[in-house]
């Protein structure tokens, strides 16, 4: 026993010294560069908020004492004399902490992992998790610009064509249009407005002509309107009892009223009795002459003597209370309409309640508190369900979209995650000629989603077999099933793509020969709504023959061009429907190695 345990200390002792010799021998031999070799193949790296940042950030120059970063010298030296787009894309990097489609990752992380791995050898491939900022929808965009607007009295009465009330109600709405137009003659194609209004659903009783502007003589004089406002004031100076000329007196306010007639344009003064101190209600309009105040085209309504009581008014009462409401209206081939949009589920404007609740004029946090709107407003929302709220931001109306992803509702802050791989050669470079790749076998369904559009009673069409891959098949305890039901792949980035391919295996069994191309679709879309029924879609036909159906061999599906979708997102499906042709026997389809690549070379002619 000892004897075996000094020969293993004497072989670790011997391979120790072999190893410092190896080592020492280089040493001497003045080769300074040598070192183990490190190649890893399967290495996956995350970059963290500050790496986003230091990769983004802008030097500041003073004389020759700082020198560029690499990032810097490399965004420089993408621009022109002429173009500095690249650098200013690349400063973006730093305030968003992500990458964009302009500053995008294959430029500068190469620079990163020279400096975060110096180390490491030729043929390292390593997997990149980094942020990228998207932008938000393109829902969203018309939402940048939207103003607020609250209808005035001018307004109501333009919409009621001056006889009405100050509120609106469903036989009112159709003039909002053209009051919009008139206020807005400026406004442009797709122009949004965040509109607010007292509304009704019960018309009034009584439609009843509007009352000008009340206000004292004091306001009057101030402003300065020429719009028809109604004044109470008592008789102050006469000039003319023929016309009805004097100074209507409202404390220490008085303003010339330039003659007084009835409705019908009558002489009045005589007639009504009225004297020097009697309180007066009138209504004309502010107009000057000579520098002096006047109220022109004034029309007698009432009047009390000195010694009566004042007037009062009868309002007729509304048997409904209007209540206020906000609405969005956007300008769509010259007219204005309620904005909408068919891939939204609701488009909300968050209510005034809430802003009281808060104290606040504005929403600081909308992840939190326009949420927890959601939450409680829509309890029964559907996974890929998408909502936008408009509400008051920090400095101007603006609008947010959010998916309900099942459990939750999540705000689209235009942020997400994306995977690159980088390959070490002699130096680092992305690996972007593979857009997407999964086996299926053995992998899962690797994030691909089903869609049940018409099962005919089943429980499922596509599945995920481990053996096989994703597998569909419309044929159940001896019946052929007319089926509809998708398989959709992930968004598949085709980034600076030139000749994109989708090529995968597939093996067909039984069938219809006269039908199963019919039945076993290829789709891609650049606009996936979530919905496979309301996306428009193109079929990609099989560049190849498809499996006759005959036996479980897997052939190859040949190259699906989608050079049509060069540098754009797109989503993949694959469509089972038997739901067309006669249905003698539903195929069985069975799906392997997908692979989205760049095409390095045609495919030789045969």
């Amino acid at each position: 026993m000892k004897a075996i345990k000094y020969l293993l200390i004497a072989s670790v002792l011997i391979f120790g010294m072999t190893a410092c010799e190896n080592f020492f021998d280089e040493k001497q031999l003045d080769n300074g560069n040598y070192r183990p070799t490190d190649i890893r193949t399967s290495m996956t790296y995350t970059l963290t908020e500050t790496d986003v940042a230091a990769i983004g950030k802008q030097c500041t120059h003073k004389g020759n004492d700082t020198i560029p970063s690499v990032y810097e010298q490399k965004a420089l030296s993408l621009c022109t004399e002429t173009d500095s787009f690249a650098y200013n894309e690349w400063k973006k990097i730093a305030s968003l902490k992500a990458f964009t489609e302009d500053a995008s990752p294959d430029i500068y992380v190469p620079m990163f992992m020279a400096q975060k791995f110096p180390y490491l050898d030729a043929g390292t491939i390593c997997n990149v998790t980094y942020p990228l900022y998207e932008g938000k929808s393109t829902r969203q965009e018309p939402f940048k610009y939207a103003s607020p607007y609250t209808l005035t009295e001018d307004d109501y009465r333009s919409i009621w064509n001056g006889r009405g009330a100050s509120y609106l109600t469903p036989g009112s709405l159709d003039g909002m249009s053209n009051m919009l137009k008139q206020q807005f003659p400026l406004a442009t194609e797709g122009k949004i407005m965040v509109v607010t209004y007292m509304y009704s659903d019960v018309e009034p009783d009584t439609i009843i002509p509007f009352l000008p502007y009340e206000c004292s003589v004091a306001q009057l004089l101030e402003a300065k309107e020429t719009n028809e406002h109604q004044l109470t004031g008592i008789v102050g100076k006469i000039m003319s009892t023929t016309y009805g000329k004097f100074y209507l007196v409202d404390g220490s306010d008085s303003i010339y009223v330039y003659g007084l007639n009835d409705e019908d344009g009558n002489r009045v003064w005589s007639k009504k009795g009225i004297k020097k101190g009697d309180q007066i209600t009138v209504k004309g309009k502010y107009a000057e002459s000579s520098g002096e105040p006047q109220f022109v085209d004034a029309v007698y309504v009432s009047h009390t003597s000195a010694a009566s009581p004042a007037p009062r008014r009868n309002n007729k009462a509304i048997t409904t209370e209007p209540a206020e409401t906000t609405v969005v209206y956007q300008l769509t081939n010259g007219e204005w309409v309620i904005y909408e949009n068919d891939q939204l589920t609701a488009l909300d404007v968050l209510p005034q309640d809430i802003y009281d609740a808060l104290g606040t004029t504005s929403i600081a946090n909308p992840e939190k508190i326009i949420g927890d709107y959601l939450r409680r407003k829509y309890p029964l929302a559907q996974e890929k369900q998408i909502y936008m709220v408009v509400y008051n931001g920090k400095s101007s109306v603006t609008a947010d979209e959010w998916i309900f992803n099942g459990e939750d509702f999540i705000m689209n802050t235009g942020f997400t995650e994306d995977v690159m791989s980088f390959v070490l050669n002699t130096a680092w470079v992305a690996n972007i000629s593979t857009y997407y790749t999964t086996p299926f076998v053995g992998n899962g369904p690797a994030d691909f989603t089903i869609h049940h559009v018409e099962l005919d009673g089943l429980n499922y069409i596509w599945r995920y077999q481990a053996s096989y891959g994703m597998t569909a098949s419309g044929y159940v305890s001896g019946t052929n099933h007319p089926v509809e039901d998708w398989l959709v792949s992930p968004k598949i980035r085709l980034k600076k793509s030139e000749k994109p391919v989708l090529t995968f295996d597939m093996a067909v069994r039984y069938g219809n020969v006269d039908y199963n191309k019919d039945w076993l679709k290829v789709m891609v879309t650049n606009n996936f709504t979530g919905d496979v029924t309301a996306t428009e879609w193109e079929h990609l036909e099989f560049p190849d023959s498809i499996p006759d159906g005959s036996n479980w061999v897997f052939l190859n599906s040949g190259n699906f061009d989608l050079s049509k979708y060069n540098n754009q997102t797109i989503n993949i499906a694959f469509q089972y429907n038997t739901t067309t042709g006669e249905l003698t026997s539903a195929p069985t389809w069975e799906i392997q190695n997908l692979l989205v690549h760049e095409l390095d070379e045609e495919k030789p002619e045969e």
